[in-house]
């Protein structure tokens, strides 16, 4: 059986081929994958690579993906051949001080899809342990389907930020995990939703998503831009998306006193925040990694209606164009917000 597959050969150059099919083993169930999301990570490695492992080529990205049980171990009972399903790409060991916490994102033997050196989902077969697989309902589509893993992180960080129906939030930044923390928030009940970026396309799409108002902040103080909405005090939490020091610097002085602040994005490097201001605010720094048993959750707002998470993609790409995929989104930043491989027919 063939297992085609977007094999990352060096930084900027996939090769379409044949890849060796993934090992059943007890608990798992083999998935023909039909949809795979670009992911910011996935770009930053297309892009970069990983110093530590210069040896890991080829190398198979994705981990945003949704396909169909082609499969299934003798001891797995929960699914069968024939069902469709969205995958958690994490899989856990269990044993770890952080498992049994029940805090498994945290897993300290995580192995994470397309996170080296653990093969990614851009081929046609991929197996997965059975538990970490979730049918989806008739009306969620496999593309849908695809799309919960992002979802998920937005979601994760709307439902432990502690955030009520009545509270206030700034979202800053509008790219694809900010615009699902958008989605997720409306979907919780918040209807005073603020996004913040410096550009119109992406604020545009936030306004469509859910958001109550924009602000484009390009050659504009950001703080005080914001704080006119807010009657010079700010809202109650801030939700920082970007991954950028400067957007997360600027949430202190954003942040209603009393306020909570939900660190999402990702930065590299140090960030220099004004721990003083934190203080005399009284504000809670929180932070989110990934997620945790959230896929119920994404999957049922999906089926009501309450996300149409499908509202998220700017373009869907054949598997053979997938390095075609890699470049415009390193070309067009502004207005992709996610690309989607057709890793096979439905």
């Amino acid at each position: 059986m063939v297992n085609k597959a977007a094999l990352l050969m060096e930084n900027r150059k996939i090769k379409i081929a044949d890849s060796p099919m993934p090992e059943m083993k007890s608990g798992y169930v083999k998935v023909k994958v039909e949809y795979c999301g670009v992911c910011g990570s996935d770009v930053h490695f297309y892009s970069f690579g990983e110093p530590e492992f210069p040896d890991v080529y080829p190398f198979i990205l994705g981990h945003e993906f949704a396909g169909t049980v082609v499969e299934t171990a003798d001891d797995v009972t929960e699914l069968k051949v024939g069902d469709r399903v969205c995958v958690e790409p994490g899989t856990y060991c269990g044993k770890c001080e952080w498992c049994r916490k029940g805090k498994y994102n945290l897993c300290k033997n995580m192995e994470f899809l397309s996170a080296p050196r653990t093969l990614g989902a851009m081929r046609e077969y991929i197996t997965h342990p059975a538990e970490l697989c979730f049918k989806l309902p008739e009306n969620v589509s496999t593309l849908e389907g695809a799309l919960v893993e992002p979802l998920a992180v937005g979601m994760s960080s709307v439902i432990r930020s502690g955030i009520h129906v009545g509270d206030s939030a700034v979202v800053l930044g509008t790219g694809c995990i900010g615009l699902v923390t958008v989605m997720a928030l409306k979907a919780a009940g918040v209807t005073d939703i603020t996004a913040v970026d410096l550009f119109d396309i992406r604020l545009d799409k936030a306004l469509q998503l859910g958001a109550s108002r924009v602000i484009n902040t390009k050659d504009k103080d950001s703080v005080s831009e914001i704080l006119k909405y807010y009657g010079g005090i700010g809202p109650d939490y801030v939700f920082e998306t970007a991954g950028s020091r400067y957007t997360a610097e600027s949430a202190v002085y954003i942040c209603k006193k009393g306020g909570i602040i939900m660190q999402v994005g990702n930065i590299t490097g140090e960030t220099s925040l004004n721990l003083q201001r934190m203080c005399d605010k009284e504000l809670t720094l929180m932070t989110n990694f990934r997620y945790r048993n959230v896929y119920p959750v994404c999957i049922e707002a999906i089926s009501a209606g309450r996300i149409h998470v499908k509202d998220i993609i700017s373009e869907i790409y054949p598997l053979e164009n997938a390095m075609q995929a890699f470049e415009d989104c390193i070309n067009n930043k502004q207005s992709m917000v996610k690309a989607v491989l057709r890793i096979s027919e439905d």
